[in-house]
């Protein structure tokens, strides 16, 4: 790791004692004297020294400007005018450590090694944790005009700390773009927790949000903390928000402004820093105006907006999705390679896919799982849903099973018998839709109606 340091200070004795210090360390030092030239080449480096008293601006601002450009640096605060408001405010904005003038060399390298130390730890954690995430499925696929968009809003969102509203219909990775916002933005080396709101009973959502003491209810054996408090220096991602109770959203908003709560069962204040993600696929202003959705709320989430296209409305991008989903569930259920063939990837595109991206995921593991071969056709991918499945496929996918047990036999009338039960079958079920009424089960068939008569009785269908 590269252990540049960048020192931002007019005094040049200053300047002078830091080469001598940390030079023999192994420590690269450039030095700027404003915090114009400072602000310019903060990107290039993870550990700044920073004066507060310089001659074009004060430290604390640059401190600001320097954190908004580049969020993961480690700043140093080194002044000679230390107060405490100073010390505070410097803390308060990002400062990684505040020390004063003169200071001590022996403090300066333990500070420093320190910091590059929490900076290589820090790196190490985000290669985990991004090793991680390259080798899982949850990933955005993808390269329509409607999804290269929310990259470019995820880019956009990330870095500002803000509220974020994930809207779109069931299916369409929601929670897919709450990881991506997280990840990239400087709470990406704090957790990352998720809740259905939907998918946990109304009276024991608030319980799983902020804890619960001791005591607080039935079964409340011990203390124990909420997802909020799991979620503390990350982000919490409140899937279908729409569900939650009115009374809920209330404590909600209060912990949105105040970044404070109170655990069921207690007075206690508690301060958490997460940054909140909330999703839905229901439409806001409606629940709003039908009074299901506190008015103010959803002006705390609708800060900024994410719309998530449905899957039917960026067909571009099933094909790709579809090889991705395909090649995770060989991967995953240790299946021998497999591949679409041109007709299976002409009917996913011709398909609307109502549940979206979970739908075809679902659908390339089902396929992967029943197809016996390397190359999954089109029968594989719809198999039960005869609507979309020609009479052949149908009839195929019907008698496989059946044809290879009969063709092991030296004599079974198997074109006899296929053929009669095959018909039979179908004026069973055409007689059974027409009400048994021959005249227009004859003409449903096709045929005429003495030849239907005949069959029915051969059958003894009636």
């Amino acid at each position: 790791m590269s252990k540049k340091i960048l020192v931002i200070d007019d005094d040049e004795s200053v300047i002078w004692v830091i080469k001598k210090a940390l030079g023999p360390l192994g420590h690269e030092i450039e030095a700027k004297t404003s915090v114009r030239e400072g602000v310019r080449a903060c990107g290039e480096h993870k550990l700044i020294l920073l004066d507060l008293m310089l001659p074009d601006g004060n430290g604390i601002d640059a401190l600001k400007e320097i954190r908004d450009l580049n969020p993961e640096v480690h700043v140093i605060i080194v002044t000679a005018h230390g107060r405490m408001e100073s010390a505070i405010d410097a803390m308060k904005e990002g400062a990684y450590d505040y020390l004063e003038k003169p200071f001590d060399i022996e403090e300066l390298k333990i500070v420093v090694e320190k910091a590059f130390r929490d900076i290589a730890l820090r790196e190490e954690l985000l290669t985990l944790r991004q090793g991680k995430e390259e080798s899982s499925p949850h990933q955005i696929i993808g390269k329509s005009k409607g999804i290269l968009k929310i990259f470019k809003e995820i880019g956009r969102i990330a870095p500002k700390d803000v509220t974020v509203l994930v809207t779109g219909e069931s299916g369409t990775g929601k929670e897919l773009v709450a990881r991506a916002i997280h990840n990239n933005s400087k709470r990406k080396y704090g957790p990352f927790v998720a809740i259905n709101s939907a998918s946990i009973p109304r009276e024991l959502l608030e319980a799983e949000l902020f804890g619960w003491e001791r005591g607080a209810f039935t079964g409340a054996v011990e203390r124990t903390e909420g997802k909020i408090q799991s979620a503390n220096g990350g982000t919490l991602f409140l899937d279908e928000i729409s569900e939650l109770d009115i009374d809920l959203q209330a404590k909600l908003l209060r912990f949105l402004q105040e970044k404070e709560y109170s655990m069921l069962g207690s007075n206690k204040v508690v301060r958490a820093d997460v940054r909140i993600i909330g999703a839905t696929n229901r439409d806001l202003r409606e629940c709003v105006r039908k009074g299901q959705f506190r008015k103010d709320l959803y002006y705390r989430f609708n800060v900024i907006e994410i719309k998530l296209p449905p899957l039917r409305e960026r067909r571009e991008d099933i094909v790709p999705l579809a090889r991705h989903f395909l090649a995770e569930a060989v991967k995953t259920l240790e299946l021998p390679p497999k591949e679409l063939s041109a007709d299976a990837e002409k009917s996913l595109l011709e398909f609307d896919w109502p549940g979206n991206v979970r739908e075809l995921e679902n659908t390339m593991k089902r396929a992967s799982l029943l197809s016996k071969g390397s190359v999954i056709g089109r029968r594989d991918l719809f198999a039960g849903d005869y609507a979309l499945c020609s009479i052949k496929e149908f009839l195929e996918g019907k008698l496989d099973g059946f044809l290879n047990k009969m063709t092991q036999l030296e004599s079974s009338n198997l074109y006899e018998t296929v053929l009669s039960e095959v018909e039979k079958a179908l004026f069973s079920i055409v007689l059974k839709e027409t009400g048994g009424n021959q005249v227009r089960a004859a003409k449903v068939l096709g045929i005429n109606r003495n030849t239907l008569s005949k069959k029915i009785r051969e059958y003894r269908l009636i």
